[in-house]
This record gives structure tokens, C-alpha cells and sequence, in this order.
């Protein structure tokens, strides 16, 4: 009689169990379903999920931040073809800094070459004069230099020798009231010349 009543007790447990499942799960278990019922349960649990609010606002955000991203890329490249449009620019501005500055650089050369020539040019022909001024009478010489420019006497009494240089100021002095005004322009003029040529 025990034995009855455990075999009893077991089957009224599988039979629960069995039940339990079946309701749980909506079908008997080891029981498959037909394709046909089956696909209409997936699609049925699917257009369910995606009907769904939740679902519905996740899709559009994900949508919108598709599109923004789509927008920011084509900001991004219109950015870099700027941005490569500009480098291009200055390159070309600083390959044109750079010949104008090699033709400027060679200008100045030219003109400073100029300049050299020049001066000594004139150092020349303020040597001449110089020798003009020693071969004449000191009283001549002066009154000569007494029409000039300061600066163009001192430069023609700087390339003579002292002797003759002292004669005509000399001269310079006695031979007129303002002769000491001039002489002494004359040897301010001289010593700003000497001064000038010791800075460089």
C-alpha cells in the first residue's frame, strides 16, 4: 500500500509539473509548433516590439543622430577643403615673400654698389679740387670757398695738406670782417666729417 501511494504521490507531481508548464508556456512541452503558426507568432511578437512607444522614440533618436552625424561630416569635409584651399594660398604668398625679397636683397646690393661708386666718384673729384685750391693763391682759395656749402669746403680743405689748408683759412680770417664766422663753420663741418668717418 506504501508502494501504491508513492507511485500515486509521483505521478500527481509530473502531472503538475506538466500542467504548470502548460500554462506557463502556452503549449505542451516536446510539442512543435506548425512554421506557419510560428511565423505568425514571431512576426506577431515583432511588430508588437517595434509598435511599441519605447521602441518608436528610440528609432527616431537614433535616426536623428544619424542625420546629425551626416550633417557634421559634411561640415567637417567643406571645413578641410577650406582649410587646404588657405594653406595652398599662403603657400603661394610666402614663394612670392621669398622672390620679392631675393630681388629686393639684390637691388639694395646693386644700390649700395652704386653708392660706393659714387662716393668715390666724388672723393675724386674732391681730391682734384683739393688740388686746384693748394696750386691757387691762398687769398683766391678762400674767397672761392667763402661762396660754398660748409660741408662741400670741409671735404675739399680735408683732402689737402695742413700747410695749405692753414694758409687759406689764414686768408680767410684777415682778408674779410666775417672771415673767423667762416673759418670756424668750416672747421665744425671738418670735425663732424672726421667724426662721421671714425664711426664707420
Amino acid at each position: 500500500m506504501k508502494v501504491v501511494c508513492i507511485l500515486l504521490s509521483l505521478i500527481v507531481a509530473i502531472l503538475g509539473g506538466v500542467l504548470m508548464y502548460t500554462v506557463q508556456a502556452g503549449h505542451l512541452p516536446m510539442q512543435t509548433m506548425p512554421q506557419e503558426v510560428a511565423g505568425e507568432v514571431a512576426s506577431s511578437q515583432e511588430s508588437t516590439e517595434l509598435d511599441s512607444p519605447l521602441i518608436s522614440s528610440q528609432i527616431g533618436l537614433v535616426d536623428e543622430l544619424v542625420e546629425s552625424l551626416q550633417v557634421a561630416n559634411e561640415e567637417l569635409n567643406s571645413s578641410k577643403l577650406r582649410l587646404d584651399k588657405r594653406e595652398k594660398d599662403l603657400q603661394e604668398l610666402y614663394a612670392t615673400y621669398l622672390k620679392l625679397r631675393k630681388e629686393t636683397n639684390r637691388l639694395i646690393a646693386e644700390l649700395e654698389n652704386g653708392l660706393i661708386d659714387i662716393e668715390e666718384g666724388e672723393l675724386k673729384n674732391f681730391k682734384k679740387l683739393a688740388g686746384v685750391y693748394s696750386n691757387m693763391e691762398p687769398s683766391s682759395a678762400a674767397q672761392s670757398l667763402k661762396h660754398m656749402e660748409s660741408e662741400r669746403v670741409a671735404l675739399i680743405l680735408n683732402q689737402m695738406d695742413s700747410r695749405s689748408m692753414a694758409a687759406i683759412m689764414d686768408e680767410a680770417v684777415s682778408t674779410s670782417v666775417n672771415g673767423s664766422e667762416f673759418v670756424a663753420e668750416w672747421s665744425d663741418a671738418i670735425r663732424r666729417l672726421n667724426d662721421e668717418g671714425d664711426k664707420l
